[in-house]
């Protein structure tokens, strides 16, 4: 190896002292070659100080075990080797990988070694360990993203995640969101309170934004009071309007600065790509102008771009305080609607919640995201579940035996880790007993669960309660999952029964259906029955029970127990 190593170095009068010297004793920078293949063939003391290898353990192994594992698979060994031959020098800024599998960074670099014609013979590898300088490099670039006095994202680095996340939203198909936020009166607490004060207020503000966001969100201040927020991925444009009135509402409460109170509000503007826009600088400049009509109609408010969603966003906004003031009072109420068999005798009560005013408008749907939305889903599932045990004993109580009572969830509801205690506990509030209730679920909703690996129906029903499948027909229709899904009932949507008995096609699906679930012993429930031939011929099918309005519509309460007087099974 020395002969190898005068070929980089030039004959000359004690170049071998110059050789040991490096080689024994320069403890702070590694130095050692490898063949053609990338085997070490030397090795020097600051290598063996920095790597911790000793020369017996490194000698004739593969450099490359010097690499981090990502390096090796990315091939970078061979790469460095190929561009030292192509080029004369290679130059080595990354990770690599000591003994202990602990990391540093390395500055480094790799030569070829000449043999008398010129051709390599192998490489001379130079490298030092950097990773303080590193790591002081990547807080100062850390430190030029960050706005300094809140914490939060600087206008350059928003402006680099705001064209990465537009990318991102047009490749995928999916939305993003930009949230503009201005602060007002923010001038005066400055005016008033000084200026030491308005930054004290900025810095609350940024906290207040981020404990109202998403932990997926972007927040960053562009500067003075502005800030802004982006949101990849929302379930729909209406989205940023429940943001946005969040937003409001948390920046609305009072401050408190240096032991004095202090109140502002916020002006909002809202864009959505790619519906407004599709480039980074076109979604700022739709943000701005909704900021701008914001602020033109009366701050403390927010406004999209268009009128469109603006209205559809002020609805639902409205539609949120609504369904808060009718949580609040408790001003809901529940009707039920009788399942009967097939001798008309009735065997169930499926209550339903009803809303007053215009959320009595709107689907089950819509008012379930609603209350998800202000999260009060869990208080709406528990109230219409308390609410329909407590008149299921008023029925017993008055002697109305051999009933039990339907009650309607979803997936959100099912999701909560407390929801089988829950009803656990609400029945023995009313001394029921678990097969006093059904719970109904949409085949939809069964599905996300069972697919996401969430157990809760299978517990519910290991409780001993029925499991109805609801709507069945309207979601996937996939009978396969009939066989694995933990389920006692299904219940045909209405829509299986459009053109029954009359149509042969509707017909045979509706006996396909009746028949499978017959052979899984799953109770077959028709909803949406309307004339007596389709109860007649779904009869003859084997389907077990109805529901409808050849029976009864939804009744109050009153009505449903005059009802049950006439028409209850033993």
């Amino acid at each position: 190896m020395t002969n190898t190593l005068t070929n980089v170095i030039g004959p000359g009068l004690g170049q071998d002292m110059l050789l040991r010297q490096l080689y024994l004793h320069l403890q702070d920078v590694a130095i050692f070659t490898v063949d053609l293949r990338g085997e070490v063939n030397s090795w020097s003391a600051g290598a063996a100080q920095i790597f911790g290898y000793e020369v017996a353990e490194i000698m004739g192994r593969d450099a490359a075990c010097l690499f981090t594992t990502q390096d090796r698979t990315d091939g970078q060994p061979q790469t460095e080797m190929r561009i030292a031959r192509q080029l004369g020098r290679a130059s080595d800024y990354r990770w690599h990988v000591r003994k202990n599998r602990s990391l540093f960074w390395a500055d480094g670099l790799l030569t070829p070694i000449p043999d008398q014609y010129g051709e390599p013979m192998g490489y001379l590898k130079i490298l030092r360990d950097i990773t303080d300088r590193k790591l002081e490099q990547d807080k100062i670039r850390r430190l030029a993203a960050v706005d300094l006095l809140t914490g939060l994202a600087n206008r350059a680095a928003f402006d680099a995640r705001r064209a990465e996340l537009v990318a991102m939203a047009e490749r995928s198909g999916q939305l993003l969101l930009l949230l503009m936020i201005d602060l007002d009166q923010f001038k005066e607490v400055n005016d008033v309170l000084g200026h030491q004060a308005g930054d004290q207020l900025l810095q609350q503000v940024a906290q207040r934004l981020r404990a109202a966001s998403r932990e997926s969100d972007y927040v960053a201040r562009l500067g003075g009071d502005e800030f802004a927020m982006l949101q990849l991925y929302p379930p729909s444009p209406a989205n940023g309007g429940v943001l946005a009135d969040k937003l409001l509402h948390e920046l609305a409460r009072p401050f408190l600065i240096n032991e004095r109170e202090a109140r502002i509000s916020a002006s909002i503007g809202i864009a959505v790509c790619p519906a407004d826009a599709a480039t980074p600088d076109a979604l700022m400049k739709k943000a701005d102008l909704a900021l701008y009509h914001a602020k033109n109609t009366g701050r403390n408010c927010y406004r999209y771009y268009t009128d469109e969603l603006d209205q559809i966003a002020h609805r639902k906004n409205v539609d949120h305080s609504e369904l808060k003031r009718v949580m609040h009072a408790q001003s809901f109420w529940l009707a039920y609607q009788p399942i009967v068999d097939k001798h008309g005798n009735t065997i169930a009560m499926e209550a339903l919640l009803r809303l007053p005013g215009d959320l009595s408008l709107q689907p089950v749907d819509y008012v379930i995201g609603l209350a998800q939305e202000t999260g009060l889903l869990t208080f709406l599932g528990a109230s219409v579940f308390r609410l329909a045990c407590a008149q299921l004993r008023r029925w017993r109580d008055a002697g109305l035996d051999g009933l039990y009572i339907c009650v309607n969830t979803c997936a959100r509801e099912l999701q909560d880790h407390q929801y089988a205690d829950q009803l656990d506990a609400t029945m023995r509030d009313y001394q029921l007993g678990p097969g006093d209730v059904e719970v109904e679920i949409t085949e939809r909703d069964a599905i996300e669960l069972e697919r996401s690996g969430n157990s809760i129906i299978s517990q519910v029903s290991q409780r001993g309660m029925r499991v109805a499948l609801d709507d069945f027909g309207t979601g996937y229709s996939s009978l396969s999952y009939l066989r694995a899904l933990p389920v006692s009932t299904i219940k045909l949507d209405k829509s299986f029964l459009q053109d029954v008995p009359e149509n042969a096609d509707a017909n045979a699906v509706a006996k396909l259906v009746i028949q499978l679930a017959k052979e899984l012993r799953l109770d077959v429930i028709a909803e949406g029955v309307e004339r007596p031939e389709q109860a007649a011929f779904l009869g003859k099918l084997g389907c077990d029970f109805f529901q409808g309005h050849l029976f009864s519509p939804a009744l109050n309460a009153d009505q449903a127990t005059a009802w049950l007087f006439a028409h209850a099974g033993g």
